[in-house]
């Protein structure tokens, strides 16, 4: 199977690429709130504290916000908060950072940079996040947060949520194969209902599991379609069989008339009519006989009588059965076939497969038949081959329907039925037949299961 085409696993590509791409999206939305969260958080503290420090300074001057710096700094064992007051002639009056660094402006709403509080020489730089104020007479302000636990705990998480990621795609993709294996086994009923109706089970139907939905709903149909299938079958068999058996009547007695005529009668050309009246009532005879085989082989009638046949055997048979025939002809038939290949088969239905196919060499061959069989597998494989002129590859799909008579063929006389039998048996069997050049000359090969691997009806 091209799993690249199929509808089943496109679907399941389909739901695993949906769930992967919900996982993502949900997981960046938390990453997004989740930072955003914790960036504002540590704002607000810088902000929080740059109000109280500035309303102080608004409120009693530049002495009453550098004590307020002191305490907010006392009051803040672990360093969290940062603070730097610059007086207006550039003095710092206070805080908890050497100097305003280089890069920052006097009025900054949120920045993140890497900074060395006092104390912390042998330390590697912070991430903090600060803002920064300018008063109107030139004094500055500086207020932030240290950040390093929040931005450490972003790395926790975005490793969290990439694990999170890894941990949904097998998820995903288990997901994606039931789904698509809950499908596979709703279909599966009706392939294999199909496939029993193709080889003759016309009873066999869907079973339904009863929910309801839209595969019950197309069982449902194919169950009814089948129903009506079944009726037509047996009508048609019926009449196929009333026919059949009426026909057969009338041209028996026919039959028995033109014999009887032909044994009273002495001018010679009325005997040649005779003779040939007899042929053409034989013809038609076989003919009914091969159309009515037809349809009950097509049907699946004749399983409940298959046995074990040794092909090798049969093939011998037949042999012996032809070749004074084949000799008057200067025709040779010969076998090749191991002993021990078994078939299940119903003896007379496949052994009027077998004389239609050497009948139709000797009419159309040339001087050599070869009836041959060997093990391919599973299956064995049964042909006629002759020497003959054979058909053309184009031509082989239309010698397979019924009445076919190839133009080069219709001065002989013939139904036209002998391959659609061959066909239609092999299809009795669970088989197939192939019609390939023997070089030169036409093969017909029928390929069955094997005794041991054919299950009997």
């Amino acid at each position: 199977m091209r799993w690249r085409q199929s509808v089943i696993w496109r679907f399941a590509a389909l739901v695993f690429l949906m769930q992967i791409a919900c996982v993502l999206v949900a997981l960046w939305a938390v990453h997004q709130f989740t930072s955003r969260s914790v960036d504002e958080a540590s704002r607000a503290v810088a902000v929080n504290l740059r109000d109280d420090i500035a309303a102080t300074y608004a409120a009693a001057g530049l002495q009453a916000a550098g004590a307020t710096v002191h305490s907010r700094m006392m009051a803040d064992p672990d360093g969290s908060s940062i603070m730097l007051l610059i007086g207006p002639n550039g003095q710092r009056i206070a805080g908890n950072i050497p100097g305003w660094p280089a890069d920052i402006g006097p009025s900054e709403s949120w920045r993140q940079l890497d900074l060395l509080r006092i104390g912390q020489k042998n330390r590697d730089p912070q991430s903090i996040g600060i803002v920064s104020t300018q008063f109107p007479d030139g004094t500055r302000l500086l207020t932030g947060h240290v950040v390093e636990n929040d931005l450490r705990f972003g790395g926790y998480l975005e490793a969290a949520l990439i694990g999170a990621i890894l941990l949904a795609m097998p998820l995903a993709a288990g997901a994606a194969f039931f789904s698509a294996a809950i499908i596979r086994g709703r279909l599966r009923s009706v392939i294999d209902t199909a496939a029993a109706v193709g080889t003759g089970d016309i009873k066999r139907r869907i079973l339904l599991s009863g929910s309801g939905d839209m595969f019950d709903a197309l069982g449902d149909e194919i169950n009814a379609m089948l129903d009506r299938i079944t009726a037509l079958v047996d009508e048609m068999r019926l009449v196929t069989d009333g026919l059949a058996h009426d026909l057969r009547s009338p041209l028996t007695r026919l039959r028995a008339v033109l014999e009887s005529a032909l044994r009273q009668s002495r001018d010679e050309e009325s005997i040649a009519a005779l003779e040939k009246a007899l042929d053409e009532g034989d013809t038609l005879l076989r003919m009914l006989d091969a159309a009515l085989l037809i349809s009950r082989a097509e049907a699946g009638i004749g399983r409940d009588n298959f046995s074990a046949v040794d092909v090798a055997a049969l093939l011998d048979d037949f042999q012996d059965m032809y070749d004074a025939l084949a000799e008057d002809k200067g025709v040779t038939i010969s076998v090749d076939a191991p002993p021990g290949l078994h078939i299940r088969s119903h003896r007379e239905i496949f052994g009027q497969v077998l004389s239609n196919l050497i009948d139709n060499a000797l009419k159309y061959g040339g001087d050599r038949i070869l009836l041959s069989a060997w093990r391919d597998g599973p299956s064995i494989c049964v042909a006629v081959a002759d020497n003959g002129p054979g058909i053309a590859e184009e031509r082989r799909i239309e010698a397979l329907r019924r009445f076919a008579r190839l133009d080069a063929s219709r001065h002989i006389t013939g139904a036209g039925l002998g391959l659609s039998l061959a066909a239609a048996v092999a299809h009795l069997h669970d088989g197939t037949l192939t019609l390939s050049d023997a070089g030169p000359g036409l093969r017909v090969t029928l390929i069955l299961p094997v005794e041991d691997e054919q299950h009997s009806t």
